[in-house]
């Protein structure tokens, strides 16, 4: 299994560690309301460094990866809760990923791994869906031999 395979089947492992939370899927949003509380973990994206480029680095060579995960909080709070319910959420989950062992030894020596931001449905002219989507960011170096 490659290193990226790895780090998200690890955010799942994480994800499911959190009590209150009845449903992790992975590439998947349809999550039931009476499914929920629920995390969605997407692949999503990841880009190569490209200062290996420029210093003329052999396509083969080892390279740092950076992979951004997407993550979807869904609740099924009531309206006045919301807000609160989905801030502890995320509390929670950032620093389980965050001190998450296996997954800064996933990351190695070179790379990391970041929270960096989220974005609500809750605000003026949005959705007002119980929902927040989080950010992060892991890097870790791709060795093409061990792939």
């Amino acid at each position: 299994m490659d290193k990226r395979e790895q780090i998200l089947a690890r955010l799942v492992t994480v994800a499911q560690g959190l009590p209150g939370v009845s449903t992790v899927t992975r590439n998947s949003d349809e999550i039931s309301e009476h499914k929920r509380p629920a995390i969605a973990i997407f692949d999503a994206d990841e880009t190569a460094d490209e200062r290996a480029e420029q210093q003329g680095h052999p396509g083969q060579a080892p390279n740092l990866i950076e992979m951004t995960p997407e993550v979807l909080i869904l609740l099924g709070a009531a309206p006045a809760s919301v807000g609160t319910a989905l801030n502890d959420l995320r509390a929670r989950l950032v620093k389980a990923v965050l001190t998450d062992q296996a997954l800064i030894e996933l990351a190695g020596p070179n790379g990391r791994v970041r929270y960096t931001g989220c974005t609500t449905h809750l605000g003026h002219g949005r959705s007002m869906e119980a929902a927040m989507g989080i950010q992060f960011s892991v890097a870790y170096v791709l060795r093409p031999e061990q792939l």
